[in-house]
């Protein structure tokens, strides 16, 4: 019988621990993208992990406030992150108003969200951030 029961409870908390969702942190961003744009970004919170500087990389789409939270997570609590957040803003926003133009301009939201020891919150880049980036 204990050879039975270990497998199982094995097996069973580790599929627990693989669908529990990371719950983003509050924000105030509201955005207005249209039902279309929606569901295709609905379609990042379908994909699976892709390794990331050996941590793992998420897309979270909350299709409410039409943001998508790039998250990226550390595999061992011990671990911790040696980048700071103006350094992850300064990069990445250029980036995203490039790759996302459009769709920013029609009210999309996007942020990074890093989870682990140093962890942080990027502020969220929308349309006003590239105009804002394009003119400084």
């Amino acid at each position: 019988m204990k050879k039975f029961l270990l497998p199982f409870a094995s097996v069973a908390l580790l599929s627990g621990c693989m669908s529990t969702q990371l719950v983003p942190p509050p924000t105030d961003f509201v955005g207005s993208l249209s039902d279309e744009y929606k569901a295709e970004f609905m379609k990042f919170n379908d994909a699976p992990s892709r390794p990331f500087r050996g941590g793992m990389q998420n897309f979270q789409f909350d299709q409410e406030r039409s943001l998508l939270t790039v998250l990226y997570r550390l595999p061992n609590p011990r671990w911790y992150w040696n980048v700071h957040k103006s350094e992850v803003e300064k990069d990445l926003f250029p980036y995203v108003c490039n790759e996302f133009d459009h769709e920013l301009e029609q009210g999309l939201g996007v942020r990074y969200w890093y989870v682990g020891n140093g962890g942080f919150v990027t502020d969220v880049v929308t349309d006003k951030t590239c105009i804002d980036l394009s003119q400084g």
